[in-house]
């Protein structure tokens, strides 16, 4: 019998600089929880 081989999982880096036009798409939701995290400085707004 041949041996399963295993899925590697590739993980992205969580997003810390946010583009004002990848804002304008976001749900209003999620909008407010990265704008918030922006006022604490915890991400970073590039232009």
């Amino acid at each position: 019998m041949a041996k399963k081989k295993e899925k590697k999982t590739v993980t992205m880096p969580k997003k810390t600089y946010w583009h004002l036009y990848s804002l304008q798409n976001l749900q209003s939701e999620k909008l407010v929880v990265i704008i918030n995290k922006i006022l604490s400085s915890e991400y970073q707004v590039i232009k």
